[in-house]
């Protein structure tokens, strides 16, 4: 399916993909050994590279939906925070790919806080937009787990049978209310602060149930990671600090220059 996929990029996209590898590195993993990165002329304005990526990225999403045999997913995270240069890609990419949505090619997944979003969101101006044009959206909300749900979740990540894991579940689902995000976080603290660990003379996971229920807990899971952040040496945090500009990963020989800086 990679060298399906990859030959009709090719053919399709011709010396244009060099632009979306530039965007998307990793792609040049599909496209294999033979692919010149260097191909193409980058010599557009900011506005015209813009409307090029966009394109491009629409082409790209096209294709990989014809030739690819499973259907094609997309998730966006967070898109409370979106903006609207992303939203005018989701937005052409939604219009170009109608026969791929309406043929269960082609599927997104946004996930976002309502919470913080007004109805004059862009977000949520644009699913109404697109689905005046016959794009069928569906809205999901997402509650709280419930203390058994909580209790399997738990269960699972320890690998003990339900009814041992349900005393700490129970103290879990009181401390987080529920929320999958904080209780991973809360369990991640519990660990480094040895209030859950592996127990070999009983060859399983044990907790101090006291200490956790008197430990200090903010009320959100925002709150939580901003404060474990806090605890780090400050030029850790002005590292990620930086780093954060550039996106996902890095090249090594970028981390050495900024630490000599």
């Amino acid at each position: 399916t990679a060298e399906k996929v990859s030959t009709a990029l090719k053919e399709n996209m011709g010396e244009e993909i060099a632009y979306l590898v530039t965007a998307i590195p990793n792609l040049a993993n599909i496209l294999g050994d033979d692919f010149d990165s260097n191909q193409g002329s980058k010599n557009d304005t900011a506005g015209d590279a813009q409307k090029r990526l966009r394109y491009l990225f629409c082409q790209f999403v096209d294709i990989i939906s014809r030739y690819h045999e499973e259907p094609l997913i997309f998730f966006l995270d967070d898109c409370q925070w979106i903006d609207n240069a992303s939203i005018a890609l989701l937005n052409q990419i939604l219009m170009m790919a109608g026969s791929a949505i309406k043929d269960h090619r082609l599927f997104f997944f946004v996930a976002c806080r309502d919470d913080e979003m007004s109805e004059s969101h862009p977000l949520n101006l644009m699913l109404t937009s697109v689905s005046s044009f016959g794009t069928r959206t569906t809205k999901l909300h997402l509650t709280p787990l419930s203390k058994g749900a909580l209790n399997e979740m738990v269960s699972t990540e320890l690998s003990l049978l339900p009814h041992i894991t349900r005393p700490l579940a129970n103290i879990l689902h009181h401390k987080t209310k529920g929320s999958p995000l904080f209780v991973k976080q809360v369990m991640l603290e519990l660990y480094k602060q040895r209030l859950l660990y592996p127990s070999l003379s009983r060859r399983r996971w044990v907790w101090e149930a006291d200490k956790i229920l008197d430990m200090k807990i903010p009320e959100n899971v925002a709150t939580f990671i901003t404060n474990s952040f806090d605890r780090l040496p400050f030029e850790v945090v002005s590292a990620l600090v930086i780093l954060s500009c550039f996106g996902a990963s890095a090249d090594i020989s970028l981390m050495e220059v900024l630490e000599r800086e």
